[in-house]
């Protein structure tokens, strides 16, 4: 007679399944990482945009306090510090601190009336934010009284 041939029962996977499940997660992470990388981009420019909205508000509430209604000189705003400063007394939550706002000042270009070279009828602000590339929408940032434009800074 033929001598009874048992089948080992363990429990576990092979080494085949493993490697599979190990294959589908690498798929999964390729997909997602990118994915993940460009949402927390898009929500940095999201919240330096908020931050600019801010500036922009508090530039209105100057020109509406000031003189004539005009907006900062080059000289009120020549930096961080003083943009900061401006913008804080005029009603802005803006950190005194460039490297912890996200964003760093490039420059500011006011405009003056044609024929009083003492009135600021206009103004341009120009961001980068911080730790996003330069070729994506928003990695520069442009405020104006007209509003708030999103550029590549490539």
């Amino acid at each position: 007679m033929l001598s009874k041939i048992r089948m080992r029962e363990e429990k576990g996977f092979t080494l085949i399944e493993l490697m599979i499940v190990v294959a589908i997660i690498g798929i999964l992470a390729a997909i997602a990482v990118p994915n993940f990388i460009t949402y927390r981009n898009k929500s940095r420019i999201a919240a330096r945009i908020a931050d600019t909205e801010s500036i922009r508000s508090a530039f209105a509430s100057y020109a509406s306090d000031s003189t004539g209604n005009t907006f900062p000189n080059a000289v009120t705003v020549s930096d961080w510090a003083t943009l900061s400063s401006t913008s804080r007394n005029n009603g802005a939550t803006l950190t005194t601190d460039e490297s912890d706002s996200g964003m760093s000042f490039v420059a500011y270009t006011p405009q003056a009336d044609t024929t009083d070279v003492n009135v600021i009828v206009d103004y341009q602000i120009e961001f980068r934010v911080t730790g996003v590339p330069d070729d994506m929408q928003g990695s520069t940032i442009v405020v104006s009284p007209s509003g708030i434009f999103k550029q590549t800074t490539s």
